[in-house]
C-alpha cells in the first residue's frame, strides 16, 4: 500500500502548494510582470520524453529502465487550474529474480492520461489524474522456454492506473518533470506474471507553442 500512500500524500500537499503564496507576495516576485496580469496560452500541445524504472508491485522481480515518448494537450481554464491530457508509447520491463527463473519480460502499451493540472507560481506545474492503459504486446521467456516468444492472448489485458506528476519550465519551451505512476489489474490471480506495476521517472517536455509569452498582434 505504500504507493497509496505516497499519491494520497501528493493529493494532500497540492492545495497547500498553490495557497502556499499570497497574492502580495507573488506581485513582489514579478513586481515587473506581476502574475495576477501574466498573459498564459490557454491551449497548448507538447512532446515528451521520459526515461524511467519500473517494476511489479507483487513478483520477485527487478526492475529495468525504459524510454517513454509521447504527445500532450494541454487546457487551463485560468492562471491555476487545468486539464492534461495525451498518448503515450509506454514501455515497461523487468527481470526475474528466482533461482529457477531469470528472464525479462517486455511489455508495451499505449497510455492515455487524463490529469487535473495546478499552476501554484510561474513556471512549475502539479498534475494528478488517471490513466487508462492499452496493451500492445508482451514478450518473455517463461521455463522451460529457450528464447523470446509472445504471450498468448490474455496473459495481459488493457488496464487503468494513477499518474502524479512535477514540472519545471527551465527555458522557454522546456520543461523537466518528475513522474510517478502506477497501474493495476488483478487479471489472474496466482500465475506466474502479473498486471500490477509502479514507476518512477525523468521527463523532458517540449511545448510547440510558448506558454506564457503573447502571440504577435
Amino acid at each position: 500500500m505504500r504507493q497509496w500512500r505516497f499519491l494520497l500524500s501528493f493529493c494532500g500537499m497540492m492545495p497547500m502548494l498553490v495557497f502556499a503564496q499570497g497574492p502580495e507576495l507573488l506581485r513582489q516576485q514579478y513586481n515587473q510582470y506581476p502574475y495576477d496580469h501574466e498573459y498564459y496560452r490557454i491551449w497548448n500541445i507538447g512532446l515528451q520524453m521520459q526515461p524511467h524504472l519500473s517494476n511489479t508491485v507483487d513478483r520477485l522481480t527487478g526492475r529495468r529502465l525504459n524510454i517513454d515518448f509521447g504527445a500532450n494537450v494541454y487546457y487551463r481554464f485560468n492562471k491555476t487550474v487545468g486539464l492534461q491530457s495525451g498518448l503515450h508509447y509506454q514501455r515497461i520491463s523487468y527481470g526475474y529474480k528466482t533461482a529457477s527463473d531469470n528472464s525479462v519480460d517486455r511489455l508495451r502499451f499505449l497510455r492515455f492520461p487524463l490529469l487535473l493540472t495546478l499552476h501554484p507560481v510561474r513556471r512549475m506545474t502539479l498534475a494528478l489524474g488517471g490513466t487508462y492503459h492499452w496493451f500492445l504486446k508482451a514478450t518473455g521467456m517463461p521455463p522451460p522456454a529457450e528464447e523470446p516468444l509472445f504471450y498468448p492472448q490474455k496473459t495481459f489485458v488493457n488496464s487503468i492506473g494513477l499518474l502524479a506528476s512535477l514540472r519545471y519550465r527551465l527555458w522557454k519551451k522546456w520543461s523537466l518533470s518528475v513522474n510517478y505512476g502506477l497501474h493495476k489489474r488483478n487479471h489472474i490471480p496466482f500465475s506466474r506474471v502479473t498486471q500490477n506495476f509502479q514507476g518512477l521517472g525523468l521527463g523532458i517536455h517540449y511545448t510547440l507553442l510558448h506558454p506564457t509569452q503573447r502571440p504577435p498582434q
